[in-house]
């Protein structure tokens, strides 16, 4: 049985990229299956990727392929990679940061470049800006099929030369029950953000589900929330509209609104310049 192909980009669904990659894959393979992992990552944001790629690997079957296309470097010296899982699993990527929690979480047993030379898609014009298709979903391609092997791909390099995202290694700061970190990630279409500090780490501290919690999120220093947020199973113990603290299933503390979009409610946004401090109110 041929792998699945898993596609991730940032490229949505406004227009015909995603269509274009799914047909060359056809082309190569017309009994492939090809599945949507997101199309929605923030534009230009490998970190963005790689923490979707992290959430979503463990729930597909050994040896698919996932393919993800987040490349704001396309058609630079950037390298083209396909990253062999310790568990038998390959992720097709640009190697820009988007490996980084794959490589920590689950392992990365080998790495090639992709020869352009050989795995490379003849488009109707040769163009360097769409490597999504005529490299990446291509290569995916061959390899899901049977039609080259993993050695086949191009030259192996060294494990400890793939790109990290700086992020990766931000670790939050605690002093007894106090946590300050920052504001990870975010889903737009629910709004509930995500903190750097882990649910194991988090109750590891002696947090306990029905906790009050002071949570005061700032940006570039100047506080954007500061309320008592009560720390619970799901959204549904506390009232809708009301902000919760809860363990999201990323892995992850997350902040949202019981039916509502908590970004949208508070303005608060995500990344670097977002930090947030947490301390359990007595």
């Amino acid at each position: 049985m041929k792998p699945a192909i898993l596609l991730q980009t940032d490229f949505s669904t406004t227009w015909s990229a995603v269509a274009q990659m799914k047909g060359v894959i056809k082309i190569v393979d017309p009994t492939l299956e090809i599945y949507d992992l997101c199309h929605e990552i923030k534009n230009f944001d490998p970190w963005e990727a790689s923490l979707s790629l992290d959430a979503t690997e463990p729930y597909w079957p050994k040896g698919t392929v996932i393919v993800s296309v987040v490349d704001p470097g396309v058609g630079t010296s950037r390298r083209a990679s396909v990253a062999l899982l310790c568990d038998g699993t390959y992720v097709v990527t640009p190697d820009n940061g988007s490996l980084t929690h794959l490589k920590y979480s689950v392992g990365i047993a080998e790495i090639r470049e992709i020869d352009e030379a050989k795995n490379r898609y003849q488009a109707r014009e040769e163009v360097s800006v769409f490597h999504g298709r005529d490299l990446f979903g291509y290569c995916a391609a061959l390899l899901a099929s049977s039609k080259i092997s993993f050695a086949e791909v191009g030259p192996a390099y060294p494990v400890n030369e793939i790109v990290e995202c700086p992020e990766y290694h931000f670790k939050p700061q605690i002093s007894g029950t106090s946590v300050d970190t920052w504001v990870m990630t975010g889903l737009s279409h629910f709004g509930g953000i995500q903190f750097g500090i882990k649910n194991d780490a988090f109750k590891a501290l002696g947090y306990t589900e029905g906790d009050p919690v002071h949570v005061c999120i700032s940006h570039k220093g100047d506080v954007v929330f500061d309320q008592i947020v009560p720390f619970a199973k799901s959204f549904g113990f506390v009232p809708e509209g009301a902000p919760v603290l809860y363990c999201g299933s990323s892995l992850f503390v997350s902040l949202d609104v019981n039916c509502g979009n908590f970004m949208q409610v508070y303005g608060v946004g995500f990344g670097k310049d977002w930090t947030v401090h947490l301390e359990k109110c007595s």
